[in-house]
């Protein structure tokens, strides 16, 4: 049996394969056995017990983000001091979610690629759903600035959507500590 799988994402090729970088510098050995291999899928459920810890941190940001996002979107209730927390807010909830999304890349591979549907490809589909949004979130709050009433609707939208499909890949995954 192969001690590496047969297809891994980029990162984890650049970082863990049979040439990997980790392997050439040191941190990883550059000869895999079963021990060896052992000790990465280890390494690999310390990556991903805080991928968990951080991505719930993560949820808990992005749920008070919505709160201050929409406190500011109501003309009632904005004040500088309020859309100060939510820039502050938000430059949290992107580290934590940036910190989340590397432990996830560069984490050793798993011992087999999966072959069926199951909650994990759908975690996986769902990330690129969130990063997509994430992305698209901070493009639009940088473009209030130029179309204050399009790009406000448009940047909510997204935040939201983002924050749908955040909840949804959590909920996909059973939680392990």
């Amino acid at each position: 049996m192969p001690l590496l799988p047969e297809r891994m994402l980029f990162t984890q090729r650049a970082l863990w394969g049979e040439n990997g970088a980790f392997r050439k510098i040191g941190i990883a050995p550059k000869i895999i056995t079963a021990e060896t291999r052992a000790r990465e899928l280890k390494v690999r459920r310390v990556y991903f017990r805080l991928h968990q810890g951080i991505g719930l941190v993560t949820a808990a940001g992005m749920l008070f983000q919505g709160y201050l996002g929409t406190k500011i979107y109501n003309s009632e209730t904005y004040t500088t001091r309020l859309n100060n927390w939510h820039k502050g807010n938000a430059q949290f909830v992107n580290i934590a979610y940036a910190s989340t999304a590397l432990l996830s890349f560069t984490a050793p591979p798993p011992v087999i690629n999966r072959k069926k549907f199951d909650n994990i490809k759908l975690h996986k589909y769902l990330s690129i759903v969130h990063l997509s949004g994430m992305v698209t979130t901070n493009v639009l709050a940088e473009r209030i600035k130029n179309d204050y009433a399009v790009n406000k609707r448009l940047h909510r939208a997204a935040a939201f959507a983002t924050l749908g499909a955040y909840a949804a890949a959590i909920a996909t995954i059973k939680i392990e500590f």
